[in-house]
């Protein structure tokens, strides 16, 4: 397999009177983004946010530098992707979620900070981030990243804030976890798929050898991640450092590989793991117990950690040779 593959997941003055390719957006003379008004923002922070734009969920605040960074035409054409396909992919979120929702659930606020001018996107290596009910969240880097994580980072705001279960604060295993197995396993993810995941022609490419492409030539999100945690599972990361569920650095060693850890595992492995314990064992049980930790997995599954998740390994390897996935070493 090849290790490359494994290595991916201005300042501005701002000009009230500036024009964009589809028109300006005058207080009487409002334009649209994927049937939604583009308006102009009269907060506190408009001179960084100058426009918004009002969803049934989400209230998105656009940069100015962000305009500037990407083109005007790149910069809505991608805006409309994600617009175009948001409210069904919250909707799927909520699917996935319910019995354990609020009644209502407040609209979030969805910032763009593709040219860095928050602390926070000059040191974080993340391509969004959810910061807490108030701030909302915040997107990083580019379109094709935004599209990839928003339905993750919306996930964590719907599980910390507007569920009925208790989950892990401050990151972790169960909080990554079911946020990956919502966006990545269990929903289309259609902003993701409307980018194709931000995947480069090199990375479409190779998905393709790997049959992870659905019928549209699309990243398959679920076959995607299963075959990377396979990936990591058959050894072949071993000596690479990835981003750990814990938010922090790991590089993989051969002892991490026999002995995993709630706090060590990747993403990937994660959201496919937290996918088979659900399927074995019932959403109920799993919801209701996403304190644990390591040491909390007999009593609640039978079984300790180190068990049940080589036991996902093995399934999971046969689940991706079940659906066409090649696993072994690609052909010449």
């Amino acid at each position: 397999m090849d290790k490359r593959f494994f290595g991916k997941a201005i300042s501005l003055l701002l000009v009230l009177t500036m024009c964009f390719g589809f028109g300006c957006a005058k207080k009487d003379d409002t334009r649209t983004i994927a049937g939604y008004a583009l308006e102009q923002n009269d907060g506190a922070n408009a001179q960084m946010y100058p426009y918004i734009v009002r969803t049934p969920h989400a209230t998105w605040y656009l940069a100015a530098a962000d305009i500037e960074l990407l083109g005007e035409e790149a910069f809505f054409e991608g805006l409309e992707k994600l617009l175009t396909y948001q409210e069904a992919d919250f909707a799927d979120a909520y699917a996935v979620l319910d019995g354990y929702l609020m009644d209502e659930i407040p609209v979030i606020d969805v910032h763009t900070d593709f040219a860095a001018q928050t602390e926070r996107a000059k040191w974080n290596k993340a391509g969004a981030y959810y910061l807490g009910p108030d701030m909302g969240i915040y997107l990083y880097r580019n379109w094709g990243v935004a599209g990839y994580a928003l339905l993750h980072e919306y996930t964590h705001y719907l599980t910390y804030e507007c569920c009925t279960f208790d989950l892990t604060e401050g990151g972790g295993f169960w909080a990554e976890a079911i946020a990956e197995y919502v966006s990545m396993i269990s929903c289309q993810n259609r902003m993701g798929r409307a980018v194709n995941f931000g995947m480069s022609d090199e990375e479409q490419a190779y998905a393709e050898q790997r049959k992870l492409l659905d019928a549209d030539g699309t990243l398959d999100p679920k076959k995607y991640y299963c075959f990377m945690a396979a990936f990591i599972r058959s050894g072949a990361a071993v000596g690479i450092t990835y981003s750990a569920v814990s938010e922090t650095p790991i590089t993989m060693s051969e002892r991490l590989l026999e002995h995993p850890m709630q706090t060590t595992i990747s993403y990937y492995e994660a959201a496919s793991f937290f996918n088979w314990l659900v399927e074995r064992y019932g959403r109920d049980l799993v919801f209701a117990n996403m304190t644990i930790g390591q040491e909390g997995f007999p009593e609640v599954f039978g079984e300790d950690f180190e068990t049940l998740f080589f036991k996902w390994a093995a399934d999971n390897d046969a689940w991706c040779i079940e659906n066409g996935i090649v696993l072994g070493p690609l052909e010449e």
